[in-house]
């Protein structure tokens, strides 16, 4: 009876209903009881042959195969460009294929338009929220399905839908009356959520949907995702993070350059495999082999009882000259508060700072810069970078005094001959150096950034989560290039929480706990489960 349903669930009378059951399972329910069934044994919702998608001159996919079932959180993985968002495009009726064929339930479909999409239960929570800032968050969840008569909209109606929305997907605290420019971004993004889930998708596309969610967000998400798998909603989880991938999804497909490298079952796996296959290279080639030379005498920089405000109490250490420095605990531990207090973006510090030796006032990012220092910021996009300028200017930037003519015109000739040559050396991907640096994959943007004040010259260079929300392939290349800066000679910091990725670069680890420095290990006596015990408070 299980094989007979399996080949067609709803056939005949006695098939009744389908329900999830256990991980992994169906129950179908009928007149002569239940059958259980492995959910792969019927057919994918969600099915797309052979697709191939082109740009001119650039093709972006290539024959991809993709199944999703019903009651499955699926993770779509592959660095920037490998076609992730093009496939999830073609699914959501943005781009039309060149070839393929896409089925939902067995029936073939061929969407127009994202409104089409949409309405055969396709929902696509994407990276970059299509919220309307300057409305509240009821009139967001409901913006083209006001409920009302003739000209007029309840808005006590809508309001209280927007409540029942958020309640049932478990998110309090956030005011439907509010506007959605108002709320922090962690809530614009669960307000995005419950747009999209207000439809009632069979198919839920998730991009990058942690991004700019703290940990207890995350939590909320994961579980809010595990009870959507287990109404039967096939899921599409698009992430970087390796992590989130193990312990939330079900299967996995690696996408690289275009192409489907192969489908994998996250039980059956572990992070190292997912990430060799994203890459196609052995984790270990991430990282910096023999660490670094670290140069004898005076230390680039010192630091001697540094207060910070109430984030960060008493910390004194040196960074050697050609050495990577990491600086890890846990978050709110205060390193990303010592990170850019040594930039001058705190006003509340006191304690002493010496630049090869001898004491210096560091009040202002300028006065940083001035000493040879700075600062890759964690927000790139806010705070890195000038989104809508192009490659050039934001390379250009903190050396505009070096590139004017006279103290008072930019010579354009040498900025665009050093912005080039600048590009070349981080390998920055980009149509052009006039191309908006907004338009960039974030591997690239954090490429741009540490280009600009390598063209600037710095000494001291300070990584706040230099990989933060990039694909494993644009790492490798962050990571390369930071071993080859140290072997220059230059003296560099990354603050991270990736204990992998600061045992990976880094020739000494600092760890803080509850805004002080609890414990400095040198690389060789470093591994996960000592950091791991130090970032909790054990000093053994």
């Amino acid at each position: 009876r299980a094989a007979a349903a399996a080949r067609d669930p709803f056939a005949g009378s006695d098939a009744g209903t389908l329900s999830p059951g256990a991980a992994g399972e169906w129950v179908i329910s009928g007149s002569h009881g239940a059958a259980r069934v492995a959910r792969t044994a019927i057919p994918p919702l969600l099915q797309m042959r052979g697709i191939s998608k082109g740009f001119p001159g650039v093709p972006a996919l290539s024959e991809v195969d993709f199944a999703v079932y019903a009651g499955e959180i699926h993770a779509l993985i592959g660095h920037n460009g490998a076609g992730k968002s093009t496939l999830m495009k073609v699914l959501a009726g943005v781009y039309q294929p060149d070839a393929g064929e896409i089925a939902i339930g067995g029936q073939p479909m061929r969407f127009a338009s994202p409104r089409a999409a949409l309405a055969s239960g396709i929902g696509i929570v994407y990276q970059d929220l299509s919220l309307v800032p300057k409305l509240s968050v009821a009139d967001n969840i409901s913006l083209g399905r006001e409920i009302g008569g003739g000209v007029f909209v309840d808005q006590p109606a809508i309001n209280a839908r927007a409540e029942r929305i958020l309640s049932d997907l478990g998110v309090s605290g956030i005011d439907v009356r509010r506007r959605v420019m108002d709320l922090p971004l962690a809530q614009q993004q669960l307000v995005e959520i419950a747009k999209v889930l207000s439809h009632e998708p069979r198919i839920l596309v998730m991009d990058e949907p942690t991004a700019a969610l703290a940990e207890e967000e995350t939590a909320l998400l994961m579980r809010l995702l595990r009870g959507l798998r287990a109404r039967g909603i096939a899921i599409v989880y698009i992430s970087h993070r390796f992590k989130e991938i193990m312990a939330l999804c079900d299967r996995a497909t690696i996408l690289r350059n275009g192409q489907r490298v192969q489908t994998v079952t996250i039980a059956e796996t572990n992070e190292s495999e997912l990430i060799e296959l994203t890459i196609g290279e052995r984790v270990e080639s991430f990282f910096r082999h023999g660490g670094g030379a670290a140069r004898a005498g005076v230390p680039a920089l010192e630091v001697e009882h540094l207060r910070v405000g109430r984030a960060v109490r008493d910390v004194s250490f040196a960074l050697r000259q050609g050495e990577i420095l990491g600086i890890t605990g846990l978050l709110g531990a205060g390193q990303n508060e010592l990170a850019r207090a040594l930039f001058g973006l705190t006003v509340e510090t006191s304690g002493v700072i010496k630049r090869l030796g001898k004491p210096v006032q560091i009040f202002s990012p300028k006065s940083a810069i001035a000493h040879g220092i700075g600062l890759l910021t964690e927000q790139r996009k806010t705070e890195g970078l000038v989104m809508p300028l192009a490659v050039r200017a934001n390379l250009s930037l903190p050396s505009l005094d070096a590139l004017r003519r006279a103290l008072l015109f930019l010579d354009r000739r040498v900025e665009g001959e050093r912005a080039s040559a600048m590009s070349a050396q981080v390998r920055v991907k980009a149509p052009s150096l006039e191309t908006s640096v907004g338009t960039l994959s974030g591997g690239n943007q954090q490429k741009v950034i540490l280009g600009k004040w390598l063209l600037r010259d710095l000494d001291i260079l300070i990584f706040i989560s230099p990989t933060q929300g990039i694909d494993v392939g644009a790492k490798a290349e962050i990571y390369a290039q930071l071993g080859e800066l140290a072997g220059a000679g230059k003296s560099i910091i990354v603050v991270s929480e990736d204990l992998l990725e600061i045992l990976g670069i880094s020739d000494r680890i600092l760890v803080m706990y509850q805004r002080q420095l609890l414990r400095t290990f040198e690389r060789a006596d470093a591994d996960e489960e000592r950091l791991l015990a130090a970032i909790q408070g054990t000093t053994s």
